[in-house]
């Protein structure tokens, strides 16, 4: 049986490869392993691991300011690490990057911790300027990969970082 999860992968993935990036950072995760798995295999991009959120965004911004395309893919967790780097560098010194982020937390979440930062994390992204699209089941999965694509171009358009969150656990956001 096809999940929302699956569907939800599928349309990343082609959002992503709609987008063409030339390097696809990520921090392993099982939740969206799906797509992972995709570019660590495509020989359409250069596809690698990083250790920490933070250092996605600084490899990323070196990536973009040497004229390629990079797109990182962390949970939302991990903004709590990289925020710092994404207000004081990619978005103070203008570096397009396009982060897509899992979310956590909410419905279906089976640690409770993690609620404490992912909740309210849409308001501090607010609060601290970062340019935020949400994905959840009131957008159809099919509009999904057009959204992803919008927000490469935006990301280049505006010259800062933009983040795409996506809930693929299904149900409402919080």
């Amino acid at each position: 049986m096809t999940t929302f999860r699956d569907l939800a992968c599928e349309e990343i993935i082609k959002g992503i490869e709609e987008v063409e990036p030339d390097y696809f950072l990520s921090i392993p995760c099982s939740t969206v392993g799906p797509v992972i798995e995709h570019f660590e295999k495509s020989d359409k991009v250069t596809s690698f691991p990083v250790s920490r959120e933070e250092d996605g965004v600084g490899i990323a911004a070196g990536l973009s300011l040497g004229g390629k395309l990079p797109i990182m893919l962390i949970q939302d967790t991990g903004i709590g690490n990289s925020i710092l780097a994404i207000t004081t560098f990619a978005q103070a010194y203008h570096v397009p990057m396009l982060i897509l982020v899992t979310r956590r937390g909410g419905f279906g979440e089976i640690n409770s911790a993690v609620n404490l930062f992912s909740e309210p994390l849409p308001r501090i992204l607010d609060d601290a300027g970062v340019k935020t699209f949400k994905l959840d089941y009131r957008l159809p999965l099919k509009e999904w990969s057009v959204a992803i694509k919008q927000a490469a171009q935006y990301a280049k358009d505006t010259h800062r970082p933009i983040i795409v969150m996506f809930n693929i656990k299904g149900g409402a956001e919080q």
